[in-house]
């Protein structure tokens, strides 16, 4: 298991093994024309969803259009997808009102039906989609996508999310991705990688050490850790650009930088020899702005608050790796968790109302938590070791790194754990998923 620099409280012995030395349930209704989920969060609808096989010319694209669409309903958590063996419908039945019977879709017992059509014209790929409520036999929503023959994923991303917006009224994650760790090569390299664990694409091919990826606000660039000079610095890449370079090199460690809500400060972890603390950089030249830390203790992992007025971070001043929260220019210092002696790795919810931490019982899992401390809500527990909380943009969902199969992957559950589910099944462990602010299609 890929144990990441921020733990600090082991972080010497880290260092050198690195180096190769040894030492409630939900309700449906129906309002003005849309089916309204009464319950505002996935993972306990089970919206029973009807998606009978694709129309289209090409069998083999309708499966792996239907494939993917499936896998994307799936991981949302909004729905139990009925099973075709149950469909009634004849072969020859449409998409649109008038073409199919409703009563076909009662028995098997589906609220929603998706029916969809991918064809191929030329080098475009074209998708429809048609989304009806069963019961009131009426349509909610229709849509109609176009991409390269190279996006099928892409295309049934964009229908994926307009079944959940038409159903729900809320917009899907299938647009947003994870940065994170994989050493599928024998090296811990950064990838970009899909909401669904596919389409994965390199961001480092330095042949070393690359970890704790973190988004800017407007998801054009990430700040990382890296070893390729021998030493834990701090790198900016520029996604648009394809460019990359190095903003601190200071003596000791620089790691576990995090970008403040308005992209024009990082928070990070350094050292310079002595114990770390925690400053703020300019993220383009990497110049500290203020030192925010100065405890006798370990102080690392910031976290910003969503208006960028506070900081969530690790230390243990008290004795043992707790959580706390301070004003962002390094004031107003407080503890925020109570729960067990080993909490590391907050991050701050999109609403600002919770922090997820990392507790260390006979396992390390993922708990959060008010910002008091209080209300907590368990998300792992007794399933291997799940680490590196990061919340989606809406606050829906949490993902984290979990070994309970094995290997480390990225899993995604809903916000209050009910709904878990695997991402990534390639070759390689995933560690550090940063989940990125939404982006453009």
């Amino acid at each position: 298991m890929l144990v990441e620099p921020l733990r600090l409280f082991s972080f010497l012995g880290l260092l050198l093994a690195i180096l190769g030395f040894t030492c409630p349930s939900g309700a449906v209704a129906q309002e003005s024309g849309r089916l309204i989920v009464s319950v505002g969060a996935p993972g306990r609808q089970d919206i029973p969803l009807a998606i009978p096989n694709p129309k289209g010319a090409d069998s083999t694209l309708a499966r792996e259009f239907a494939s993917v669409l499936v896998r994307d309903l799936e991981i949302s958590g909004w729905f139990r997808i009925l099973d075709p063996a149950a469909f009634l419908e004849p072969p020859g039945a449409g998409l649109r009102p008038g073409e199919f019977s409703f009563s076909d879709w009662t028995i098997p017992g589906a609220a929603v039906l998706a029916k969809t059509r991918i064809d191929l014209l030329g080098q475009k790929l074209r998708a429809e989609v048609w989304i009806y409520d069963v019961a009131g036999a009426r349509k909610l929503d229709a849509r109609a996508f176009s991409g390269s023959d190279s996006g099928l994923r892409s295309v049934a991303h964009h229908v994926a999310n307009a079944i959940i917006k038409a159903v729900t009224g809320t917009d899907s994650i299938f647009n947003t991705r994870f940065a994170a760790v994989n050493n599928r090569t024998g090296n811990k390299e950064i990838y970009l990688v899909d909401i669904d664990g596919h389409g994965a694409i390199p961001v480092t091919r330095n042949g070393s050490i690359n970890l704790q990826p973190s988004w800017s606000p407007d998801g054009t660039k990430l700040i990382y850790t890296s070893y390729r000079a021998g030493n834990p610095d701090l790198y900016l890449a520029d996604l648009a650009k394809a460019t990359t370079r190095r903003i601190s090199a200071r003596t000791g460690l620089n790691i576990g930088a995090a970008w403040s809500p308005l992209g024009n400060l990082l928070s990070a972890t350094l050292s310079n020899g002595g114990n770390s603390d925690i400053f703020t950089l300019d993220p383009y030249s990497g110049k500290v702005v203020a030192r925010l830390t100065t405890s006798s203790g370990i102080d690392a992992s910031p976290s910003w608050s969503p208006g960028g007025s506070q900081i969530a971070f690790v230390s243990d001043r008290s004795g043992g790796a707790q959580i706390y929260v301070m004003s962002a220019n390094g004031s107003n210092i407080h503890r925020v968790s109570f729960h067990g002696t080993h909490n590391t790795d907050p991050s701050w919810s999109p609403a600002g109302d919770r922090l997820a931490y990392v507790t260390r019982e006979k396992h390390f899992d993922i708990i959060t938590c008010d910002l008091d401390g209080r209300s907590l809500v368990r998300i792992t527990q007794g399933q291997g070791d799940n680490e590196d909380p990061s919340w989606s943009p809406d606050g829906r969902y949490l993902s984290f790194s979990s070994t309970r199969t094995g290997t480390s992957h990225i899993w995604i559950s809903t916000a209050d754990g009910y709904h878990q589910i695997q991402v990534t099944r390639d070759k390689g462990g995933w560690s550090n998923p940063s989940w990125s602010p939404s982006l453009d299609w």
